[in-house]
């Protein structure tokens, strides 16, 4: 009885090891982070990359077996059904999958087993040693969305059974059953942006300084849905703008002119930005006018038959 006795309590010592051997861990939270956007670069398929989420599950610290049947499955349940929403409801649809290029992708309460088929090779999750499912996330749609911070929050519920090891036979002798939850928050940051149509400008062609005519014109812009913003002129190649900015013939000699606001007697410049009347729309298209008056100074002295020429850039802040 004695010898009987000896016997189980090293079978009973060998079961505890091999169960009490936890080799895989759980990070009970993470975060997924897009890089930073514009609103112009959500509305571009492709513009937003595609990022790997952090590693939420990882088994490692001894060989782990595949002669054997393994299990990884994790189950998913996202709070906004996969979108990106911010506090005013504007959302930005994605996908998150096992494999980055989205054919394994996750449904909302569906599971997949990364050991299911040949996921586990095309995935290279398994490295002997370890291992690290991944998760990878990815905008899925274009919409049209203000400027703001975007997120969801998806809840993974993981079940494992792994081995760590066999003996004789290909028997498992170290096995590892677990389960367990993971709260993932997945966000984006969309930044405000703007588009700007400016068509050149020109006087054409007249025998003296007095007599050219004013030109109304306008540049079209649309900046980032709901975003407000303002127009300037820069000073153009001279470098000044009041009294006069001046168009150059290359020789060293110049006309005087000027841009004006609609009321064609305030300049219009960089110390003296309009905010736009309405905001922006997000529109590919800019088609918000901003008209403005130029004029060449009529009481200067007609300079020396020529083509004159300024270079003036459209500044818009917002």
């Amino acid at each position: 009885m004695r010898m009987i006795l000896r016997a189980l309590l090293v079978l009973a010592g060998l079961a505890l090891s091999t169960e009490a051997q936890a080799l895989c861990s759980l990070q009970p939270t993470t975060t997924t982070t897009f890089t930073a956007a514009s609103s112009y670069d959500v509305r571009t398929a492709g513009a937003i990359a595609t990022v790997t989420a952090p590693t939420s599950l990882n088994c490692n610290g001894s060989l782990i077996s595949i002669a054997t049947v393994n299990t990884a499955k994790a189950t998913v349940l996202s709070t906004n059904g996969f979108k990106l929403k911010n506090a005013a409801g504007d959302a930005i649809s994605y996908r998150l999958s096992a494999d980055s290029a989205g054919s394994y992708t996750f449904t909302q309460g569906g599971t997949i087993d990364y050991f299911s088929g040949s996921l586990v090779s095309l995935l290279g999750i398994l490295n002997g040693a370890n291992f690290v499912p991944t998760m990878y996330a990815a905008t899925i749609d274009t919409p049209n969305v203000p400027a703001g911070t975007y997120t969801d929050t998806v809840r993974v519920s993981w079940s494992w059974t792994i081995c760590h090891g066999l003996g004789i036979g290909n028997v498992c002798v170290l096995s590892e059953t677990g389960s367990g939850t993971t709260d993932m928050t997945i966000k984006i940051t969309v930044g405000n942006d703007c588009r700007i149509s400016a068509p050149p400008l020109s006087f054409g062609t007249a025998p003296l300084a007095s007599q050219f005519g004013s030109v109304t014109q306008a540049v079209a812009v649309d900046c980032t849905k709901d975003a407000t913003y303002t127009v300037a002129f820069t000073s153009g190649n001279s470098g000044a703008s009041r009294p006069w900015r001046a168009m150059s013939d290359g020789a060293g000699n110049i006309l005087q002119y000027n841009i004006y606001r609609t009321d064609g007697t305030t300049i219009w410049d960089m110390t003296n930005p309009m905010t736009s009347a309405v905001k922006g729309t997000g529109s590919t298209n800019p088609a918000q006018m901003q008209t403005y008056v130029a004029k060449v100074n009529p009481s200067q002295t007609t300079p020396p038959v020529g083509h004159y020429t300024d270079t003036v850039s459209v500044v818009i802040a917002f």
